[in-house]
């Protein structure tokens, strides 16, 4: 295991770029993946992965016992506690960081099982929780429009917990394609003034989800596309619900009604 201990370093320069910019991850075409759960779940999934970084001081026996399950050519870096903290994006992790590539954009194709569709949702975590929640109800596919957070950027890869290897996911996707990349029928779930998701009848072909922004909800242009419209009765005075719970409530309500197990 190679010692680094320079933030001057070229590669402490380019880890601590993916680490704050999402337009790194976009633009290098690499990501990090922190802690124990995402490094095995990468092993499991045969993801390539270009580099280990360890925070000195971390549990040997747990950071060695993840390691033995990465390719055998993987570079592996161990960096002061002080240089750690600045790329890692939770005060308290394990010690271990996986950098990794990611996906190239997959252009969405015209499909005949379910997709969700993110729009403008900003906020890298609840991208992450969307994404974990799409891929435990069986969703194969997730699509992203072009103003939402980078779904592979480190916060967001937390937060999906692994999903991001169980799931197609293709970015900057237009709501004019929308039309072209299901063989069904859209649906946007929406907060208020329309029926409410219990009453309402789901086509039994393939539909996509549309879930919104945190403030402002689905765009105009995403509504315009989706021939049905949803709500999630909610009681008391809280005005609507997290996307990603609101995702949650959609997509299993789905698979119960299509008897899905």
């Amino acid at each position: 295991m190679k010692l680094l201990t320079s933030d001057s370093n070229p590669l402490f320069r380019r880890w601590l770029r993916l680490a704050s910019s999402p337009r790194a991850v976009r633009e290098l075409g690499q990501t990090l993946a922190e802690g124990l759960h995402l490094a095995q779940a990468i092993a499991q999934s045969q993801w390539p992965v270009i580099a280990a970084l360890v925070r000195r001081g971390a549990r040997e026996e747990t950071i060695d016992s993840a390691l033995a399950q990465l390719p055998a050519q993987t570079a592996c870096f161990q960096l002061p506690a002080l240089l750690y903290d600045r790329i890692s994006p939770v005060e308290r992790g394990i010690g271990l960081t996986l950098l990794i590539p990611a996906a190239a954009a997959t252009p969405p194709t015209a499909s005949r099982e379910d997709l969700i569709y993110l729009d403008a949702i900003q906020d890298p975590v609840n991208v992450g929780a969307v994404l974990r929640t799409a891929a435990a109800a069986g969703i194969a596919h997730a699509l992203c429009g072009p103003a939402t957070a980078a779904a592979w950027s480190p916060r967001a890869l937390r937060a999906a917990m692994g999903a991001h290897f169980r799931l197609r996911i293709s970015e900057g996707v237009s709501s004019d394609s929308l039309g072209a990349v299901l063989a069904g029928t859209w649906i946007g779930a929406v907060a208020h003034d329309a029926p409410s998701l219990w009453d309402c009848e789901i086509p039994r072909q393939a539909v996509g989800w549309a879930f919104g922004s945190e403030g402002g909800g689905l765009s105009t242009a995403v509504l315009a596309q989706c021939a049905l419209r949803v709500r999630i009765p909610i009681k008391g005075e809280i005005e609507s619900l997290n996307v990603a719970a609101a995702a949650a409530v959609c997509l299993f309500e789905r698979n119960r009604r299509a008897g899905r197990s």
